[in-house]
């Protein structure tokens, strides 16, 4: 897993050789409490193949991310098909639209929208 600070925002990248499913979400878990403050995204644009149901695994995490740290958290999945994903799940096909949906709710959160 690589991990790169860009502005007030965390990107964890999935890299080849990483754990799946469950295992990486834990991996996550275990730095969470370092970037509790940092807007999140989790790139698994390199995970193939990546199902709907996995991207689920990760729906407690944001949900609890976004209303106690009142901070976005975002997947990228690349060129998956997110219909079946509930709203709730912030998801994008690449990092640099995940970073200006970060980018965009910071903004929404500084004029109180959130």
């Amino acid at each position: 897993m690589r991990i790169e600070k860009k502005d007030h925002t965390t990107v964890f990248s999935w890299e080849k050789g990483d754990p799946r499913g469950i295992d990486f979400k834990n991996l996550i878990k275990g730095h969470y409490k370092y970037v509790l403050s940092q807007n999140i995204i989790v790139d698994l644009s390199l995970r193939y193949p990546l199902y709907a149901n996995q991207l689920l695994e990760f729906s407690e995490l944001s949900s609890y991310h976004k209303s106690e740290a009142n901070k976005s958290f975002v997947l990228v999945t690349g060129n998956l098909s997110i219909d079946d994903l509930p709203d709730e799940i912030s998801v994008t096909p690449t990092l640099d639209e995940a970073l200006d949906l970060v980018e965009m709710e910071e903004f929404e959160r500084d004029l109180g929208y959130e």
